[in-house]
C-alpha cells in the first residue's frame, strides 16, 4: 500500500545535526526498507509551543532510523507541504503513517459549523486511509481536535477526548503493558514532569491501555478521573494501527532520549514495523470479530468461545493474568473449530498480552529420566521424566518419539501425546510394534500456564533402538566338497537395531557334537552395523562323510537365528 523513499542522510550526519539542535540521538533501528510518515501539526487554536520541537524531534528519528518526513504545518513555513495532503486516500497512502502533533482546532465547544482541522473532503480522505491498514500516531493534543467528528474520537481514544488539565506539575506515569515495543524500554514506574491531561471519558473499554497516570502522586484538579486514569494507549481500529500518548506537552520531553524512544516505537508500530505485547488487541475487538463468524458457525461452539472471552476479561479485570491466559489458551482451541483463521489470531494476540502482564516470561523446567541412553527397546517403550514451574503451573506435557536419521537429527513427530503430570512427574508408553526397527530419540515439549514452552530432549539426551525382530540371515555352503579341496561358507546378516556377533561352527551329522569353530566376528568390526557380510573356510582335512554347518548371529537387543546347513565330503 505504502511507497516508501528514503533521504540520503547518514545516520552519523544525523546524530551531528541533533547533538546541534541540542536533541540527544537515539540509538538507530536495524536498518528497515526506506517509508515516509506525515507530521500534522496545523492548528486552528491554541497553539502548543513543542509542535516546532515535536516535528524536528521527529524528523532527526526518521534520518536516525530510516524514514522521510512530510510536514503539514503552515505556521512552519520552511519546511511544510505548500497545500493539504489530504487530498485523496491514495496520495495519502504514501505515507506508513501519520502524525497528528498537537493540532487543536478549537472545536471543543461541539459546534459542528464551527472550522475543524479537515473538512468533509479532507476526513474522507483520511478515512480511507486508515481504512486501507494506514497508521495513526496521537500526540499529546491529538485528543483536543475534531471534537464533534465522533469517528476521529474513536481513532485517537475510543470516544475519550481532552476534557482539562491541572498545572504542569511532576507526577508518576506507571507502565501497565510492559510487554509492547513502545514499553519495553521504559521504568515500571516514569516519573516525569508534564501537563498531564483529563478526558471526557475512560477509554478503557474500547482501547488497549499502555500507560496510566497515578493521581495520588499530582494534583489532577477537578478532571480527575479516579484510580484508572489512562495516558497512554493504541487499538487496531477499522483496518489501520491507532497509537496514543497523552503526555509530550513540555519542550523537554522532545529531548529526552527515553520519551524519544517510547514515540520511535509506536511510530514503528503503527507504521507496521514491530509487533509485540498483544499488538494493542482488545477483548471488544475480539467479540466483534467472532460476532462476524458467529451466524456461519456452530451455535454452541460460537457460545463457549463467547463465555470464554467473558470469563478471560473478568479475570484480567481482576488483574489474574495467568487465568487469564489460561482461559484464553483452552478458548483459543474451541475456536479453531468456527474456521476463522483472523479469531484464532485475535485470541492468540490477547493470549501474548495476558502473559506479557502475568509477569511469567519463563518457561517449565522439562527432564526425561527414562528410556535409558542406547537401550534397545521391545515391548512396550516406557517414557518418563519430571515438569515442574515456579510461575503459572505446568499446563501440559508432550511427548513426541521421532526417528533418528543417519546424520544423527531428529527427523518429524511420530507421536503426539499428551501426558498428565502428578506431584511433577509424567509418565507414559508406547508400543515399540507400532514402529520399524531403527534408533529413535525422545523429545518432550512442556507448557506452563501462560503459554510459555520449553522443549526438552533429542538424540543427545535420550535415543534407544527398537527391535522387534530377530535378525535377518543368509547362509550359502556347497552341498558337497571334494576331499581335500578348498570350499567356504558365505554369510549375510542384517538387522535394523544393529548386529552384534556372527559365529559360525561344524558340527556332525546329526548336528549334535561341534567339531571346529569355522569363525566368529564381534565387537566393533559388527556392533551396531545395519548388515555384514563375510565367508568362512571349511577344514581341507575332512574325512569323507556328512557334516553340519551352523551358523548363528545376534542383535543388539539379544535377538538372535540360527541356520544350518549339510554338507557332503565325498573321495
Amino acid at each position: 500500500m505504502r511507497s516508501r523513499s528514503l533521504r540520503a542522510l547518514s545516520i552519523t550526519a544525523a546524530v551531528g545535526v541533533a547533538a546541534s539542535l541540542g536533541i540527544a540521538a537515539v540509538p538507530a533501528a536495524a536498518e528497515e526498507d526506506p517509508y515516509k510518515v506525515l507530521v500534522v501539526g496545523k492548528t486552528l487554536g491554541f497553539r502548543h509551543s513543542h509542535i516546532d520541537d515535536t516535528t524536528n524531534a521527529v524528523t532527526l528519528l526518521g534520518q536516525q532510523n530510516g524514514f522521510t518526513v512530510d510536514v503539514w504545518d503552515p505556521a512552519q513555513a520552511s519546511v511544510t507541504l505548500p497545500s493539504t495532503p489530504f487530498t485523496t486516500t491514495a496520495d495519502l497512502q504514501k505515507y506508513a503513517t501519520i502524525i497528528f502533533a498537537s493540532p487543536v482546532d478549537g472545536t471543543n465547544n461541539m459546534d459542528p459549523a464551527r472550522p475543524r482541522l479537515l473538512n468533509d473532503s479532507e476526513l474522507a480522505a483520511f478515512q480511507g486511509y486508515i481504512r486501507s491498514g494506514g497508521g495513526f500516531v496521537g500526540l499529546h493534543a491529538a485528543t483536543d481536535a475534531m471534537h464533534a467528528v465522533p469517528w476521529y474520537s474513536q481513532l485517537t481514544g475510543g470516544g475519550a477526548r481532552f476534557r482539562n488539565h491541572p498545572q504542569q506539575q511532576t507526577a508518576t506515569m506507571r507502565v501497565e503493558n510492559p510487554t509492547h515495543p513502545s514499553t519495553t524500554m521504559l521504568p515500571a514506574e516514569w516519573v516525569r514532569f508534564d501537563e498531564w491531561y483529563n478526558f471526557t471519558t475512560n477509554p478503557r473499554e474500547d482501547v488497549h491501555v499502555l500507560i496510566t497516570l497515578d493521581e495520588s502522586t499530582y494534583n489532577p484538579g477537578n478532571g480527575r478521573m479516579g484510580a484508572d486514569h489512562p495516558l497512554a494507549w493504541c487499538k487496531n481500529f477499522e483496518g489501520g494501527r491507532s497509537w496514543y500518548e497523552g503526555a509530550g506537552h513540555t519542550d523537554a520531553s522532545w529531548t529526552d532520549p527515553l520519551f524519544l524512544s517510547h514515540i520511535l516505537k509506536g511510530i514503528e508500530w503503527t507504521a507496521g514495523l514491530v509487533t509485540g505485547g498483544g499488538d494493542c488487541v482488545t477483548f471488544r475487538e475480539v467479540g466483534g470479530i467472532l460476532d462476524g463468524v458467529a451466524n456461519g458457525g456452530n451455535a454452541s461452539t460460537v457460545a463457549a468461545v463467547r463465555a470464554g472471552l467473558d470469563a478471560a476479561k473478568v479475570s484480567a479485570d481482576a488483574k489474574d493474568h495467568v487465568a487469564a491466559a489460561k482461559t484464553l489458551r483452552q478458548t483459543q482451541e474451541t475456536a479453531g473449530a468456527l474456521g476463522s483463521t483472523t479469531l484464532v489470531e485475535k485470541i492468540d494476540d490477547l493470549v501474548e498480552w495476558q502473559r506479557g502482564m502475568s509477569g511469567d516470561a519463563t518457561g517449565p523446567d522439562i527432564r526425561i529420566t527414562s528410556p535409558a541412553v542406547d537401550s534397545v527397546q521391545r515391548g512396550n517403550i516406557v517414557i518418563t521424566g519430571t515438569a515442574t514451574d515456579a510461575g503459572s503451573g505446568i499446563d501440559e506435557v508432550t511427548v513426541h518419539v521421532r526417528k533418528l536419521k543417519d546424520n544423527g537429527k531428529l527427523d518429524g513427530f511420530l507421536t503426539n501425546i499428551e501426558v498428565p503430570v502428578l506431584n511433577g512427574v509424567w509418565s507414559t508408553s508406547v508400543p515399540a510394534s507400532q514402529f520399524p526397527d531403527g534408533r529413535y530419540g525422545v523429545t518432550v515439549l512442556g507448557t506452563d500456564g501462560v503459554g510459555n514452552s520449553v522443549s526438552a530432549g533429542g538424540a543427545h539426551l535420550k535415543s534407544f533402538f527398537i527391535d522387534t525382530k530377530r535378525p535377518a540371515l543368509t547362509v550359502d555352503a556347497p552341498a558337497s566338497v571334494v576331499r581335500g579341496a578348498a570350499a567356504s561358507v558365505a554369510l549375510s546378516a542384517s538387522d535394523g537395531s544393529g548386529l552384534n556377533r556372527i559365529a559360525a561352527n561344524l558340527y556332525d551329522a546329526n548336528n549334535a557334537t561341534m567339531l571346529k569353530a569355522l569363525g566368529s566376528t564381534s565387537g566393533s568390526s559388527a556392533i551396531g552395523s545395519a548388515t555384514w557380510a563375510g565367508s568362512y573356510a571349511l577344514p581341507t582335512n575332512l574325512a569323507a562323510g556328512e557334516y553340519t554347518v551352523r551358523v548363528s548371529v545376534s542383535d543388539l537387543s539379544g535377538w538372535s537365528t540360527t541356520l544350518t546347513k549339510k554338507v557332503v565330503v565325498t573321495g
